[in-house]
C-alpha cells in the first residue's frame, strides 16, 4: 500500500491497482495485505465446485453409495463455504471487514452447556443433556502456535422415555413404557494449531492468512437401557478421531473458515441384561468424519463513546455457522429417501464481555442443531488468562488462531 497526500498535506491511503478502498483492495487496517472481496469470491467459487461434484458423484454413482460416501461431505462444506461467503459479503458491506478484534470469541475456558430437544410424540420424554465444559490454552514460546486442551463432561438430566405406539397396547388412554435410557457423556480432545508464513506463495498473497490444525480426540457415549419386560444392560460407544487435520483461512480481519477432516473409529461395548460388566468390542472403521465452520466477529466496542470517556467493559460477538458431518449422537438432516448421510448444522450466536482492564471475562452463547429436529443450545461460562503467554511479541494480539 502508498500513501497519496492529500490537499491538506495530510495522507490518504490507497492500494496498488485501486482508485479508492474497497473490498478489492487491501484493507489499511491490517498488515500484512488482505483483500477480503477476493478471498470471499474464491471461497464462494470452491463451495460451488464442492457442490456440483457432489452431485456429478451422486447422479453417477446413484444407490451404490455406503454411508458415509465423500460426495455427501461435500455437500455440506460446500454449502458452509458458500452460505458463509454470501453473509461474509454482507456483513463486510455493513460492518466492515476490519481491523481485527483484539479480544476475539474463543471457547470460554470454564462453561456449563445445556441442549435441549423436547419430544412432539405423547407420552415420550426426552430429558436435556447438561455438560461442564473447560478449555485452557497453552501458547508456546514463538507466539505464533498454541495448544488447547478440550474437555466436556456431562449427561442426561433424568432418563429418556419412549412408549409403545401400537393402540391396541392403550390402557387407560395412555401407552406403556417400551424404553427407558439414560446417558452419560464425555469428550477429550487436544487443538493444535500454528499459524503459517504469510504469504506462502506469491498465488496466495493478499487472500489471508492461513493456520493449520490438527485435532486427536475422543468422544464416549455410555447408555443405560431398560427394556419392558427385561432386566437393564449397558452400551457404551466410543469414537476415536486420531488423525484429524484441517487448515483455517483468515478470508478478511474478522472473517475465518475452517475445515477439518480425519478417519473414524468407532468401538462399541455392552454388557449382557442384568450384569454392570462390559464385553469390549474392537476398533473398526467407520465413515469419515469432518467439520467446516464459517465464523465471523462482530465488535460493539471497537469505536470510542462520543463523549470521550472511556467504556467500561469490551463487548464483541461471534456468529457461527457449521456442519458437522457425522451421527454420533443420532442428530442429522433427512429429506426424502436420503436417510443417514448427511450429518447435522449448527448456528451460534457468543457474546463476551471483558471489564476494562480485568484479566477474565464473561461470556454467553445461544445456538440451534439442526438435526433430527431442532434442538436448542445455551453455554454460559468465564474466560481466564491462558496457561502460559508467549515470551516473544507477536505483531499483532488478535492473530491468534
Amino acid at each position: 500500500a502508498a500513501a497519496a497526500p492529500r490537499a491538506g498535506g495530510s495522507a490518504q491511503w490507497t492500494a496498488p491497482g485501486c482508485d479508492r478502498v474497497r473490498a478489492l483492495c487491501c484493507d489499511p487496517s491490517t498488515e500484512p495485505c488482505t483483500r477480503p472481496g477476493a478471498a470471499r469470491v474464491l471461497l464462494l467459487s470452491l463451495g460451488a465446485i464442492a457442490g456440483a461434484s457432489a452431485a456429478a458423484i451422486l447422479f453417477a454413482l446413484g444407490d451404490r453409495l455406503a454411508k458415509g460416501d465423500p460426495a455427501t461431505l461435500m455437500v455440506g462444506t460446500g454449502a458452509v463455504a458458500g452460505a458463509g461467503a454470501l453473509l461474509g459479503m454482507l456483513a463486510g458491506r455493513t460492518i466492515g471487514d476490519g481491523p481485527m478484534v483484539d479480544d476475539r470469541v474463543r471457547r470460554e475456558t470454564l462453561g456449563l452447556s445445556l441442549v435441549g430437544a423436547g419430544s412432539t410424540v405423547t407420552s415420550e420424554r426426552r430429558p436435556p443433556l447438561m455438560s461442564l465444559r473447560a478449555a485452557p490454552t497453552w501458547w508456546f514460546r514463538d507466539g505464533t502456535s498454541r495448544m488447547r486442551l478440550l474437555a466436556d463432561v456431562g449427561g442426561w438430566l433424568g432418563a429418556e422415555r419412549q412408549v409403545d405406539p401400537r393402540p391396541q397396547q392403550l390402557v387407560g388412554g395412555a401407552r406403556p413404557v417400551a424404553l427407558q435410557q439414560r446417558r452419560t457423556t464425555v469428550g477429550l480432545a487436544l487443538d493444535f494449531a500454528t499459524m503459517l508464513p504469510y504469504p506462502v506463495s506469491r498465488r496466495s498473497s493478499r487472500l489471508g492468512r492461513a493456520e493449520l490444525r490438527w485435532r486427536p480426540e475422543v468422544q464416549l457415549r455410555r447408555d443405560r437401557l431398560d427394556l419392558a419386560g427385561q432386566s437393564p444392560r449397558s452400551i457404551e460407544r466410543t469414537m476415536l478421531l486420531p488423525l484429524l487435520v484441517g487448515a483455517r483461512w483468515y478470508v478478511s480481519p474478522r472473517q475465518r473458515f475452517t475445515f477439518m477432516l480425519g478417519p473414524r473409529f468407532d468401538i462399541v461395548s455392552y454388557s449382557q441384561p442384568g450384569d454392570r460388566t462390559l464385553s469390549r468390542g474392537k476398533p473398526v472403521v467407520a465413515p469419515l468424519y469432518a467439520e467446516a465452520w464459517y465464523d465471523l466477529d462482530v465488535p460493539f466496542t471497537a469505536r470510542p463513546r462520543r463523549d470521550g470517556r472511556a467504556r467500561r467493559a469490551g463487548v464483541t460477538g461471534l456468529l457461527s455457522l457449521g456442519y458437522v458431518h457425522s451421527r454420533f449422537d443420532g442428530r442429522g438432516i433427512n429429506f426424502g429417501p436420503v436417510i443417514g448421510f448427511l450429518g447435522p448444522v449448527h448456528v451460534e450466536w457468543s457474546l463476551r464481555v471483558r471489564p476494562r482492564g480485568s484479566k477474565t471475562a464473561v461470556q454467553a452463547s445461544l445456538g440451534a442443531i439442526v438435526g433430527n429436529g431442532l434442538a436448542t443450545v445455551a453455554t454460559v461460562g468465564a474466560v481466564l488468562p491462558d496457561l502460559r503467554t508467549p515470551t516473544r511479541p507477536r505483531r499483532r494480539r488478535s492473530t491468534k488462531p
